[in-house]
């Protein structure tokens, strides 16, 4: 199969699987304004949506990591990586700059986690390990979506929060792997949106 279509099999489904995650996030930043406005009704329709768009997004994620492990796509993109990155793949270099530039919120030791995953599976590792996460947290969303609209303030106030930042968390990860397997094929990139933020920060 050529590369290009390969890609193409392979980047489809996480296209749209990133639509529904990011729909569910913004579901659950309303549910936390539903909850300021005392409208626990609301809130609990929100949370059962974002579950849904979780699933959804699970779909189409698993989906693009069985066709790239059917058609091995994952050894064809470490290769271009570690071509990119002058013999490694540069996703320590990748992901230093891209925080520098603000492309993503990341301080040393989730840059450090992200890498080794690289440097002990590849892609597959590192994106694999992003389906666990969003699978966990879809099993936690489900559950409380099954009982939001019996549930009582004082767990509102502490789940609420969680799912926001159990989702965020993810988010930024989801964030990470896109910086690395956009940017790193093209280090210049990461070099001048680094050096346009140090001169920024200059001024």
């Amino acid at each position: 199969m050529a590369e290009q279509s390969l890609y193409e099999r392979v980047d489809g489904p996480i296209a749209t699987g990133s639509a529904h995650f990011m729909r569910a996030g913004s579901e659950l930043h309303l549910m936390h304004s539903d909850l300021e406005l005392n409208d626990v009704r609301q809130a609990a329709l929100r949370v059962r949506c974002a579950a849904a768009a979780v699933r959804a997004a699970l779909v189409e994620y698993r989906t693009s990591h069985r066709v790239a492990q059917e058609l091995g796509f994952y050894p064809v993109h470490d290769e271009r990586l570690r071509v990119a990155g002058g013999g490694t793949a540069p996703v320590r270099e990748t992901l230093g700059a891209a925080r520098d530039a603000d492309l993503v919120q990341l301080d040393r030791g989730a840059i450090e986690a992200v890498a080794r995953r690289y440097e002990d599976g590849g892609d597959e590792a590192a994106f694999g390990h992003f389906v666990t996460e969003l699978t966990g947290f879809s099993a936690e969303l489900e559950g409380f979506a099954a009982q939001a609209t019996e549930a009582g303030p004082a767990d509102w106030q502490r789940l609420a929060w969680q799912l926001l930042t159990g989702f965020d968390r993810i988010r930024i990860y989801g964030q990470a792997l896109a910086v690395v397997n956009i940017l790193g094929m093209t280090p210049a990139a990461v070099a001048i949106a680094g050096a346009g933020q140090e001169r920024s920060t200059r001024i």
